[in-house]
Formats: structure tokens, C-alpha cells, sequence
């Protein structure tokens, strides 16, 4: 695939608009105008839009060089307007003998005394940012007189060409009063007049040149608006706020930039998202990292993370990247992940499309010309392919995919695309040769538990290794899968919400149900509560079903399922030396204690399992009184299940690592 025209940027921290205007105005200084751009850096733009033969009417034309500039190149019908008599005379006697032709005159540009029509161009540089200082009701009654006032002076077809740097209140105003008055807009983004900040050490700051054109009103008119950021595609946009966001990106990625280059912090600072300009879709995701320490041997480095381990914790997690930025030495490393629904050939191409974009985003000082390493993981960058896509009713859009990381074995996972840095489900797939159509075949490897979590709960197991053991969260189904493949004394059922993910657990993960393994589509909540009631008893109950409802600092199990009163309906389905075991992931420290207070509150015996690395902890909630003998009972246990491990899956190392597991037990 050859690289892409243009990458667009977009960042994932909380954009300061006040930060990132208190940084213009303090920078402006006395020459407002120069941060708009020179004639040199505007004319690819203005050229385009104003022809030799208009009559140009300048617009609030200060003391800038603009209306000379275009002059000398061949534009002769030129007047300009400003409201201080003051700056219209110096700029008489400025250029009284260099452009003789040109018309200087003292006017209020809301109220003017030009005839109708007379003008097909109207030019504004930085005009329309200083009369519209905010929102406030005056200040927009200002503007809209301005607005008709050119609307009354400009010609059907006339263009106002307006220079601005589109704070947010500006952009929102522009595109809400043209469209709706029968103008098509444009919005130009002028990329030589940010090269030229760049290049002189200032912070670069998007210029927009917006261009409205007058129609003659006609009834139904439906609004044209248009944006041109990227070289010259211009892309008809469905919606004004779609204008208003991306304006909005780029200027977070200018102060992003800025940030970057004139502080240092230790840690990860940044996420940014480079998009494909043609159809908005992310193509790459740059995590920024600083080291803290300042005897690295690189300075600047890329490391480019390939297909499928990207949900590892050495390059999934912030922590896991600081790592990775101390292993690779360097002091700023930018760490790649490659987007599931783009095609890459290879690193070097990969390396080529990028080299540009990383280098905004380089530490300051760095020497130009400097050649940025680019590191990976071999040469391969692994294989992905999408199996299936689907839209679960509680879920979102999911993916299942199988993916094939350089050297190491293929995986079919179940993502989320809400969150995408999640694997919901993971298998591993092993290629078997199908004798009779002579060709190879993938098929599930049962014996393989990608998460820690999942193998820490069947070890719980050994506990009370047989019986009937409820389920509640399926997934993808391989830990339901696991139980009963390989604890053959355990007769399970699972509840699964999402009737999609039963199917999704059929068709993709091996997920057969029979006797001893059966499926109930329906809330866990509910089935429960009903089972309390009929006074059903299982052995063990085991929670693994994640909350939807992200203003929660837990996000596993959902709320409800540590409610006391639901617990106790819980303990109510257990039998006498029943167990509760639960996959707990809570980073609100307060919230965590009150739910092991309530869970303690009701079983008088509970184990916790922390997994390391990780958020997760495992807790084991007995209704045994023997509390004194429950971490011995779990160590004797968990040696019985490895047992019967070892045997199924014909191995002579431990399934599970024990005194790894017994490292990380605790009584609570």
C-alpha cells in the first residue's frame, strides 16, 4: 500500500482552549499581524480565491503590508478601509508613490457608505479576530452589521476572504451566520504561515483562511460548507460541528507541540491519533513517553509496536512504555500502535510515512537532519485479519480477529471497539492438517487461559472440585470452556447477557454446550434472585462479567453485584461450604474497602489473589466458619488441581504457578 497523502492529527488529553489562547495573546506581542502570515506564506491561498481584475476591498487593513504586497504582483483594484484615520493617513503617505493607483479611506466598516455591489472581493487579515474579542450580546450585534455590511457591498458571487486563527466562538458564529443567510463556506488551513512560526522558534499556531462566498438567496438553499486542511483536497462536510472539532484538533495538537517542545516531563505525557485525511479513520496511535533520566544515550526514538501485542503490558499500559522507554535508552520514545482496520506493508514503509510527523513531535533542540531509530520487534510486523464484525445490543460494535504477533503462536481475540485496548476474550489456535480435503485447518487450543485472573479462579476450584458451579459472565466462553474440559467433576452453567456473545462463543471460541455445560441467556442479576427463591444450591458461584457504566471506579464487577442485599441472595444459593469467587477490579481505593467489608460481612472466610501487574484481585468467599484453615485448604487444593491438569492436558509442569499464587494469597 503506498503512504497515505496526508496524516491528520488528533489527541486524546483534555483540550485548554483558555491555555492555548492565554499562549497567543501573551506571545502576540505588538505585531498581532505577523502570526497570521506574510504575503510570501498567504499567496498560494490568496491567488486562489482573489483574481488580478476584482475590486479588492481591504478590511480593517491596520498597518499590515498585505494590500501592497498584491498590488505589486498585478492586483491594482485595491481599497482600504480602517476606522483610525490615523493609520489610513501614515499608510497614505507610505505608499502615495509605490502603488498610486490604490484608495485609502477612513471608514466604520458596520456601517460604510459603498454602494451595492461594489466590490467582488472583500479581504480580511486578522480583522474580524479583533472586532469579535468574545460571545457577548454586543459584541455580536457588532459583528453581525459587519457581516450584513459586506453582504450589502458585495456582489452576487463576490468572495470574503477572512485570515484568522478561528477561536472557538468565532468559528461557531462564521458558520452559523453564513450558511444561514444562503453563503457557501470554505475553510482553508494555511500551512506555509504555520511553517514560517515553526521555523523562526515560535509556537505555531493553525491559520485558517475562510472563504464565503454570496449567493443569490433562493428558497430550500441548503448550506455548502467545505474544508481544505491537507494539501488541496477539499472535503464537503455533512455537519458545521464536524468544522468545529477538527479546528479544534489542530489547535490542541499546536499547543500539544508547544508543550512538548518547551518542558520535559517524566512519564507518559501524551496520545495522539494520526487519522487517514480521506476517510477520518485512525491509522496510527503515538503514546509520548519521556524517561526521567538524563544520561540516555538516544534522544528521540520510535518504536514501532507490530500486530496483536499491543494489548501487552510492556506496550498496552503507561507503565509498561516507561519500561520499554528505560530498556531502549532513550529520552523521549514514541511508542507506535498500528490501527485493525489499516493495511501497512512493512516497517520501512511504515517508517516512511511517519518519519515527518514524529519529528513534530521531537524533543526541542534536537540537531536538525538528526536520523530518528526507528525499533520494533524483529522485521515482521505480524499478521491480523478480521474474522467477523457485529454490533452487540450492550457492547457496541465487536470484532472477532485473529491475529499472528512475530514469533509467537496465533490467537483469535474478541474486542470491544469502545475500547479497543481491552481483549475480551483470547484463544489460542492451533493448525491441524484436515487428512481428508488435504489442506490445514485452525482449530481451538482448550488447554491455553490467556488471562491471569481466569487460571487464579480455577484454581479456587480446588476448594470444592466438584458439584454444580454457576458462571455468570461468558464472553468468549474459554474460561467456561477450561472448567469443563478439564475439571470433569464440576457440572457448570453460564449466564451471559449478550445473547450476541453466546453466539460469538459458539461460532469463534469452540463454546459446545451439552450435559455438563450449559448456557442461560438472561441477566445475572435476575437468574440469581430466581434461584434463591426456588432455593436452587450451587457448590461455587463465580462472577466474571464486566460494568458498562464507566463513571464507576470499578469496572468488574458491575455495582449491583456487590450490593449487601444482593449478596446475600448469593450466599442464599450456596451450599453450607459454598464459595463465591470474584474477579475484582476496582481503582477507587474507598469503593474497594466498602465492597470486601460488605462481602466480609456476609462470608466468614475470604482469600484475596492479587494479580501482579495488574488492577485485578481475585477474592475467594467461603461460607466455612474455618477461616484458619482456608489458605491451607486453598494451597492443598490448588496442588489437586494441578494434578488433574497435568494429567489432561499430558504436561509435566504445573499449569498454574503455585507458589506464585500462595505469594500473592492473603487472608482478608
Amino acid at each position: 500500500m503506498a503512504a497515505m497523502a496526508s496524516l491528520l492529527p488528533r489527541t486524546h488529553r483534555d483540550f485548554s482552549s483558555k491555555q492555548y489562547w492565554n499562549t497567543f495573546f501573551a506571545r502576540r506581542g505588538a505585531k498581532a499581524f505577523e502570526w497570521y502570515g506574510e504575503y510570501a506564506e498567504l499567496c498560494g491561498l490568496l491567488h486562489k480565491y482573489i483574481r488580478p481584475k476584482d475590486k479588492i476591498l481591504v478590511a480593517g487593513c491596520g498597518n499590515s503590508t498585505i494590500s501592497a504586497d498584491l498590488y505589486r504582483v498585478g492586483y491594482k483594484d485595491v481599497v482600504n478601509a480602517d476606522i483610525s484615520e490615523i493609520v489610513i493617513r501614515q499608510m497614505q503617505e507610505k505608499y502615495n508613490l509605490s502603488c498610486p493607483e490604490m484608495k485609502w479611506v477612513q471608514m466604520d466598516l458596520t456601517a460604510s457608505s459603498f454602494e451595492d455591489g461594489e466590490f467582488s472581493c472583500v479581504l480580511d487579515k486578522g480583522t474580524l479576530d479583533a472586532l469579535m474579542t468574545d460571545s457577548s450580546p454586543e459584541v455580536v450585534e457588532t459583528i453581525n452589521k459587519y457581516f450584513a455590511e459586506l453582504g450589502r457591498i458585495l456582489r452576487v458571487g463576490g468572495r470574503y476572504v477572512c485570515v484568522t486563527l478561528l477561536q472557538e466562538h468565532i468559528v461557531a458564529h462564521v458558520l452559523d451566520w453564513f450558511p444561514k443567510n444562503g453563503w457557501m463556506v470554505r475553510v482553508c488551513r494555511c500551512e506555509d504561515a504555520e511553517k514560517s512560526q515553526s521555523d523562526n522558534g515560535s509556537f505555531s499556531f493553525p491559520v485558517f483562511v475562510v472563504i464565503c462566498t454570496k449567493f443569490k438567496q433562493m428558497p430550500n438553499f441548503k448550506p455548502v460548507v467545505e474544508i481544505q486542511f491537507h494539501g488541496e483536497e477539499v472535503k464537503r462536510v455533512e455537519t458545521t460541528d464536524q468544522v468545529i472539532q477538527n479546528v479544534a484538533e489542530l489547535q490542541q495538537y499546536a499547543l500539544l507541540r508547544h508543550n512538548l517542545q518547551s518542558q520535559r516531563v517524566a512519564g507518559e505525557n501524551m496520545t495522539v491519533e494520526l487519522c487517514d485525511s480521506i476517510n477520518g479513520g485512525c491509522r496510527y496511535t503515538l503514546h509520548i513517553v519521556d524517561s526521567p533520566k538524563k544520561s540516555n544515550s538516544l534522544k528521540f526514538a520510535v518504536f514501532i509496536v507490530p500486530h496483536g501485542r499491543e494489548q501487552e503490558w510492556m506496550f498496552g499500559t503507561a507503565s509498561g512504555r516507561e519500561k520499554l522507554a528505560e530498556s531502549a535508552g532513550a529520552s523521549r520514545l514514541i511508542v507506535v500502535h498500528l490501527a485493525r482496520d489499516q493495511t501497512y506493508d512493512n516497517l520501512k514503509a511504515i517508517q516512511d510515512e511517519l518519519s515527518a510527523k514524529v519529528m513534530e513531535l521531537a524533543p526541542s533542540k534536537l540537531p536538525a537532519h538528526t536520523k530518528v531509530p526507528f525499533l520494533s520487534v524483529g522485521e515482521d510486523l505480524g499478521h491480523r485479519e478480521e474474522r467477523i464484525r457485529g454490533r452487540s445490543q450492550f457492547s457496541g460494535d465487536y470484532v472477532v480477529e485473529d491475529v499472528h504477533p512475530p514469533e509467537a503462536a496465533k490467537l483469535r481475540r474478541l474486542i470491544f471497539l469502545a475500547n479497543q485496548n481491552v481483549i475480551q476474550s483470547e484463544a489460542k489456535l492451533l493448525v491441524v492438517k484436515d487428512k481428508k480435503k488435504k489442506k490445514e485447518k485452525l482449530t481451538i487450543d482448550y488447554s491455553y487461559l490467556s488471562c491471569e485472573h481466569h487460571l487464579a479462579m480455577v484454581g479456587g476450584l480446588g476448594l470444592i472440585p466438584s458439584g454444580d458451579v454457576l458462571l455468570v459472565g461468558l464472553g468468549g466462553g474459554p474460561l467456561a470452556t477450561y472448567i469443563h474440559k478439564y475439571i470433569p467433576k464440576v457440572t457448570l452453567t453460564a449466564v451471559e447477557l449478550d445473547p450476541s456473545m453466546v453466539e460469538v462463543a459458539k461460532e469463534w471460541f469452540g463454546f459446545v454446550p451439552d450435559s455438563r455445560l450449559k448456557v442461560e441467556v438472561g441477566n445475572g442479576l435476575d437468574y440469581i434472585a430466581r434461584k434463591a427463591e426456588e432455593g436452587t444450591k450451587f457448590s461455587v458461584v463465580l462472577f466474571d462479567v464486566d460494568s458498562k457504566d464507566s463513571s464507576v471506579g470499578m469496572s468488574c464487577p458491575p455495582r449491583d453485584f456487590v450490593e449487601r442485599s444482593f449478596l446475600e441472595k448469593v450466599a442464599s444459593c450456596l451450599t453450607d461450604r459454598g464459595l463465591l469467587i470474584l474477579n475484582l477490579v476496582c481503582r477507587d481505593e474507598k469503593l474497594k474497602a466498602a465492597v470486601i467489608s460488605d462481602i466480609k460481612s456476609l462470608f466468614p472466610s475470604v482469600l484475596c489473589q492479587q494479580i501482579p501487574e495488574e488492577v485485578n484481585c481475585v477474592l475467594f468467599c467461603s461460607l466455612s466458619s474455618q477461616q484458619a484453615n482456608l489458605k491451607s485448604d486453598f494451597e492443598k487444593g490448588l496442588r489437586e488441581i494441578n494434578k488433574s491438569l497435568k494429567q489432561c492436558q499430558k504436561t509435566k509442569e504445573d499449569v498454574i504457578n503455585t507458589s506464585e499464587v500462595c505469594q500473592n494469597l492473603s487472608i482478608l
